[in-house]
């Protein structure tokens, strides 16, 4: 069984830095946590737990992402949700008023 060692890992992570960024960076069209703070500090969206509460409520299982996209002039939240049944859901809210829009 061959172990790498974490001197191993930071030694590729440092090779290649780019790829790291590319990988946990957010996809196009969404926020980031800071700019997702500013806009509901601005109380232009709702706060992610109030769009969470509203998924579930909707479609019902355990949100396991959530992601602020805007989309043109508007933002919603996508929402993946994994139900009890083992099924995965994506619910599409609407970030100014908090009303599930449906599934994506």
């Amino acid at each position: 069984m061959m172990r790498i060692s974490s001197l191993a890992i930071f030694a590729a992570l440092a090779v290649h830095p780019g790829q790291v960024q590319a990988q946990t960076a957010q996809p196009s069209g969404c926020l980031t946590d800071s700019e997702i703070r500013e806009e509901v500090q601005a109380k232009r969206v709702v706060p992610q737990l109030t769009a969470l509460r509203a998924a579930r409520a909707k479609m019902g299982g355990e949100a396991v992402r959530a992601r602020l996209c805007r989309e043109g002039d508007n933002l919603f939240y996508h929402i993946t949700a994994l139900r009890r049944d083992g099924r995965v859901v994506r619910v599409v809210v609407d970030a100014a008023t908090g009303k599930v829009l449906g599934p994506q």
